[in-house]
């Protein structure tokens, strides 16, 4: 009985062994057709992610040109691609695949691209194809009428897709890099393309957020817009000539008023700028010289004087300001069409800077006190005309890219007297405030001291060099400026010295304020003016460091400034102060690289 038993154990043995062999090979099997069917479908996933990577570009191009139909056609196509990759990419061979040390990591990766490309398919393109349709159709205004219930009816859906554009944006960012090229180039391709998407829905969802409260959702808003005339600088770009009153209730923009600076003379705004504000400007009488108004470059300043300014004169107040020059006036036109004047005469996009900044010096060239007066009153019929033209809207798409590209360069700026309204308007950079956020900051802006209308002719380059990231970085600013202006043949109220000019100063000699603004926490080590040392007090405005030196400029001459800074320790990449003027200046940053 017992051998009969071993021998039983005995050929149970061999029958153990081939059991546990086959399954191992069934699990090789298993293991090699998982390794099959993930490299199968990782190549096709790839490829459908491929076709996302390139249609995207192309979804934008559509948008950017108004062609919905287009539009509507790639996005459709996008989706449908990226459900297939994720629906590629899932399942429990590239879950086990995925989650392997090392080894996995491109698949995790791929798998994380193709999950959020699923989900900006079915959670953002849709709110983006809508939005689009509603700028191209809503600026068509009726009766200068924005239809705000449509508008109120797009923010729910577009804030929901610019939050899902935003997660897709941060999970595909904190993806580990790949050890495999291919997989690493698609995740930084796909990484920079999600981002750009969520800065522009998050700035268009900040834009309809400041919209709707704008354009008195709840209720009449009224706002002071003020006319640069960049033929005499200030620091926020050109002296303020004409403004307008503009009322907007429900959507219904209604301009109820036209004048010139002269309506304000003598006008005191009471505000309280702060002890910066009045260290660096108190002398000139901002509050109560409105051509003294936006000596700094940083708007919200000029637009509470303004504001005051109004509310002291009329009572009324102002909800709102907005600040904008002939360039900018210019973008906008090229979309609406030409304006035409009460006498017949067009103002289009070609001729509105030089009609409004140089032409009407000559049409009204006499300092007797009719022609000043004609040259405001003509001035403000060209501002009246203008925004009636624009006021009645144009192609959307095309509308607000020209308004963004006006507040790019700082030629369209605007201020809430709402908190909560500037905050947003401050985030999405169209309120024209001194604000580097905490990191390095280089600029210089120039202020007519003469009194003249020399500045049309201003021609301006600036070169920024940076060394070092930590506590012994420094800093080289150098700006050029030149008087291109004609030494003959202008009209004696363009020339005027208000000033006292230097002994021998000739018809077309400027004088200007140039002031440098650097980074926050900088100290000033060195100030040159043409190469030769001089010795400037530096003083604080918005926390920046800023020096100011007084140039006299002949006509013809060429003046430079370089300011040495040693700065705060910062990895953050200079943010350059563009001054708007009729000629837009030059720049040219160096900055070693820091991470």
């Amino acid at each position: 009985m017992r051998l009969a038993l071993n021998r039983g154990r005995a050929e149970a043995r061999p029958r153990g062994r081939l059991i546990l062999l086959l399954l191992g090979w069934s699990a090789l099997a298993v293991a090699l057709v998982g390794v099959i069917w993930v490299m199968v479908t990782a190549l096709l996933a790839r490829s459908q992610l491929n076709t996302v990577r390139s249609e995207l570009p192309k979804l934008r191009a559509a948008l950017t040109a108004g062609d919905m139909g287009a539009a509507r056609s790639l996005a459709a196509n996008i989706t449908t691609h990226a459900a297939r990759a994720h629906e590629l990419s899932t399942g429990p061979a590239w879950w086990v695949s995925a989650n392997l040390p090392v080894l996995g990591t491109p698949l995790h990766t791929a798998r994380v691209i193709a999950e959020q490309a699923d989900g900006v398919g079915t959670n953002v393109l849709p709110g983006v194809i809508k939005l689009a349709q509603d700028v191209a159709d809503m600026p068509h205004l009726r009766n200068s009428t924005i239809d705000l219930g449509r508008l109120a009816a797009a923010a729910p859906g577009l804030h929901s897709a610019a939050a899902a554009a935003h997660e897709a944006a941060q999970t595909v960012s904190a993806t580990a890099g790949s050890w495999l090229g291919a997989v690493s180039s698609a995740r930084n391709s796909v990484s920079d393309a999600l981002t750009r998407l969520d800065a522009e829905l998050s700035g268009a969802d900040r834009t309809v957020q400041v919209l709707l409260p704008m354009l008195g959702q709840s209720g009449q808003q009224r706002y002071f817009i003020g006319f640069m005339n960049e033929a005499e600088s200030r620091g926020l770009g050109g002296i303020p000539g004409a403004f307008a009153i503009v009322t907007a209730d429900h959507g219904k923009i209604t301009f109820t008023h036209f004048g010139s600076d002269d309506e304000l003379h003598g006008v005191r705004a009471k505000v309280d700028l702060g002890s910066e504000f009045d260290a660096r400007y108190k002398q000139d009488d901002p509050t109560g010289v409105i051509q003294n108004s936006n000596l700094s470059p940083d708007f919200s300043y000029a637009a509470r004087i303004w504001a005051g300014m109004w509310q002291a004169k009329t009572g009324q107040q102002i909800n709102g300001a907005l600040a904008v020059d002939p360039t900018a006036l210019s973008y906008l036109l090229k979309v609406t069409g030409p304006a035409t004047l009460p006498d017949g005469t067009r103002l289009d996009a070609a001729d509105v800077v030089a009609l409004t900044q140089q032409k009407q010096y000559k049409m009204f060239s006499s300092e007797s006190a009719a022609d000043k007066e004609a040259r405001k009153a003509y001035l403000a019929t060209l501002a009246k005309a203008a925004a009636d033209k624009i006021a009645h809207g144009g192609n959307g798409t095309a509308m607000v890219r020209a308004l963004s590209h006006a507040a790019r360069e700082r030629r369209l700026v605007v201020w809430s007297a709402d908190p909560t309204v500037e905050k947003l308007i401050v985030e999405g950079g169209w309120a024209g405030v001194l604000d580097a956020g905490g990191g390095p900051f280089s600029g210089f802006v120039v202020n007519n001291a003469a009194g003249s209308k020399l500045d049309y002719y201003l021609d301006r380059t600036m070169t920024y060099t940076r060394s070092g990231c930590g506590a012994n970085s420094t800093s080289v600013a150098t700006f050029t400026v030149t008087n291109s202006a004609p030494s003959t043949g202008l009209p004696r109220y363009v020339t005027i010295r208000a000033d006292t000019p230097p002994k021998g100063a000739e018809p077309g000699d400027n004088r200007l304020l140039v002031t440098y603004y650097g980074s926050a926490g900088a100290t000033v080590r060195s100030v040159a003016i043409d190469g030769k040392a001089v010795t400037l007090a530096s003083i604080q405005e918005n926390g920046l460091v800023t020096v100011t030196a007084d140039l006299e400029l002949p006509a013809g001459a060429t003046r430079t400034v370089t300011v040495v800074t040693d700065d705060p320790a910062s990895t953050a990449p200079v943010t350059i102060l563009r001054q708007p003027l009729v000629n837009p200046v030059t720049v040219s940053t160096h900055e070693q690289a820091c991470t």
